[in-house]
């Protein structure tokens, strides 16, 4: 019997859990641990044959099921899809990326399945900080003609490819290709919705970045009003939080910190811990270039942000937080710890990050 590659068997393995309504410690029983079944699900251990032996018994399968799967049935290119989205969901983006590429390999593929696939292959290299890879492959879902009756598809395409650009430090270019495709959720009237108040709001912050703040103020206003019309929370969460930047950057300090107390409020509520994590970066931002600066409190701010981004987070993201680490350090004048955690905010980032190194 050949053993199983990790990656194929912990996907196989999870299917066959899920499709018999167990969980981990139904599946682990009296003979193996539900930390043991984690780790052959999350591809970190490879079974042994008796381990192969106890798992096929628990699922009432064969053990062959395990290695092989089914010969002439392979599984829907939907099914393979939703799993890799889960994968990078729980913060396994290295993971999800391989399923991915595997979906892309299919000859099967009807359109809407390598629509999805494109979209979470770009966002698994986002995540890993492959900023260029990820704008590459944001960029041949758009020639590829991508759409949706909806133009979620789009929308998102567009949001992930402004973003990575941002990262990048080719302000220019986000600003042509997130303006561009507003004008078209404009034409169609497509603009109501959470997907496009996010892409304004990224749109905003390129504007902000450009040092032009009327434009992003414009953006962030008009984004405000279609957000309260809409009665959506996560996108006027998205809309305070560039609001808060653009406030700081004029002199309104106060109001800086509001807002960007009041986006928090709304993350905290939701399911998005990355966005808690990242919003707690920016207060700390704040209170360190407040006239005096709160180093002290901004530290404590930071940290928990860090804490939380070695689960959820990308490497930019633990690079930003690790850069204003960095200066609260060397405001309490701790200059040795400062340079560290400016030598580790710069590993982070990696060399893709151009804006934030």
């Amino acid at each position: 019997m050949n053993q199983p590659s990790r990656s194929d068997f912990s996907h196989r393995l999870k299917s066959l859990r899920q499709a018999r309504g167990m969980t981990q410690r139904d599946l682990a029983g009296k003979d193996l641990s539900v930390s043991y079944i984690s780790l052959l699900e999350s591809g970190q251990r490879q079974p042994t044959r008796e381990t192969l032996r106890l798992l096929a018994r628990a699922l009432r399968c064969d053990v062959k099921d395990l290695v092989d799967g089914e010969p002439g049935h392979p599984e829907p290119a939907a099914l393979l899809v939703r799993r890799a989205e889960v994968a990078l969901e729980s913060g396994q983006p290295g993971v999800a990326r391989e399923q991915f590429e595997r979906v892309l390999a299919r000859t099967d593929l009807d359109a809407g399945a390598r629509t999805q696939a494109m979209i979470g292959q770009a966002q698994a290299l986002q995540r890993e900080g492959r900023l260029a890879e990820a704008a590459d492959v944001y960029e041949r879902c758009v020639r590829a003609g991508m759409d949706d009756p909806s133009y979620g598809a789009s929308i998102t395409v567009a949001i992930g490819w402004c973003r990575c650009l941002y990262e990048l430090g080719e302000l220019v270019r986000a600003a042509e290709i997130g303006s561009r495709a507003l004008a078209e959720l404009d034409s169609v009237r497509a603009q109501d919705s959470d997907l496009a108040l996010q892409l304004l709001a990224t749109v905003a912050a390129v504007w902000y970045e450009l040092g032009d703040l009327r434009q992003a103020q414009r953006l962030l206003d008009e984004g405000m009003e279609r957000a309260n019309r809409l009665g959506s929370a996560m996108a006027r969460g998205a809309i305070l939080w560039n609001a808060s930047t653009v406030a700081h950057e004029n002199g309104r300090y106060q109001e800086a910190l509001e807002l960007a107390d009041q986006a928090l409020a709304i993350f905290r509520s939701g399911s998005d811990r990355r966005a808690v994590s990242r919003l707690l970066i920016v207060n700390g931002y704040f209170l360190l270039r407040q006239a005096p600066p709160q180093p002290e409190k901004a530290l404590g701010l930071l940290r928990k942000a860090l804490d939380e981004l070695s689960e959820d987070g990308s490497g930019v993201d633990r690079g930003y937080a690790l850069t204003e680490i960095s200066h609260a350090y060397r405001e309490l004048g701790r200059t040795d710890e400062a340079v560290d955690a400016a030598r580790r905010a710069l590993t982070e980032l990696g060399s893709g990050a151009r804006l934030e190194q």
